[in-house]
C-alpha cells in the first residue's frame, strides 16, 4: 500500500471525526453502556483502514487475473462456440482468475495481523494488537508466547482453507 495503515486511519479520523463529526475518533463503549448495534459506529473507521489497502490489491490483482485469463484458448473456444458472453465470464474466466486471487488471500491475512496492532493503537481499541503492545511494553513474556501462538494457529489454519480453495478452484490439483 501506498499510504501507510497508522496514516489512513489518521486522515480518517482527521475527516470524518473531527472535519464532519460522523464517527467516533477512538475508543469502543462497553457493552453494558451502549447497546450492540449503536456499537457498529466504532468499527466503521478502524475496518476501513484495514480494508481499503487490501481491497485495492485484491481488486488489482483480480482485474489482471481476468485478463491473464480472457487471452486464454479455452475462453476463445467457449466464445466461438457461442457460449452466452456472461457465462464464458463466469465460469471460464472469473474461475480461473480466482486461482491467484485465492493464494493472496493468504498473504492478505497476514497483513491484517500486524496492521491490526498499528490500528489498534491509533483507534485505541481494545483487542489482541493493543494486548501485544501493552505486553511488550510490560515484558510480559508469557502473554507474548501466548498471543504469537494463537496468531500462527490462526495463519496456518487460513493458508489450510486457502489450499483447499485452491484445489476446489483449479482441476488440475486433486487432494489426496
Amino acid at each position: 500500500a501506498s499510504v501507510p495503515t497508522f496514516l489512513l486511519g489518521l486522515y480518517l479520523i482527521l475527516i470524518f471525526s473531527v472535519g464532519l463529526g460522523w464517527f467516533p475518533s477512538s475508543g469502543f463503549p462497553s457493552l453494558a453502556d451502549e447497546g450492540g448495534a449503536s456499537n457498529l459506529r466504532y468499527l466503521v473507521l478502524p475496518s476501513l483502514t484495514l480494508a481499503a489497502p487490501n481491497a485495492a490489491l485484491i481488486i488489482r490483482l483480480i482485474r489482471a487475473s481476468m485478463l491473464d485469463v480472457s487471452r486464454e484458448d479455452h475462453v476463445r473456444t467457449a466464445r466461438a462456440k457461442g457460449l452466452h458472453p456472461v457465462r464464458v465470464a463466469i465460469k471460464h474466466i472469473f474461475r480461473n482468475a480466482l486461482i491467484a486471487v485465492s493464494a493472496a488471500f493468504g498473504f492478505t491475512f497476514a497483513a491484517l495481523v500486524s496492521e491490526a496492532v498499528v490500528t489498534e493503537t491509533v483507534f485505541s481499541l481494545p483487542g489482541i494488537g493493543r494486548l501485544v503492545v501493552q505486553s511488550i511494553l510490560r515484558r510480559d513474556y508469557p502473554v507474548i508466547q501466548g498471543v504469537i501462538l494463537i496468531i500462527v494457529v490462526f495463519y496456518m489454519f487460513i493458508n489450510l482453507l486457502v489450499d483447499l480453495a485452491y484445489a476446489r478452484l483449479d482441476p488440475r490439483v486433486s487432494l489426496k
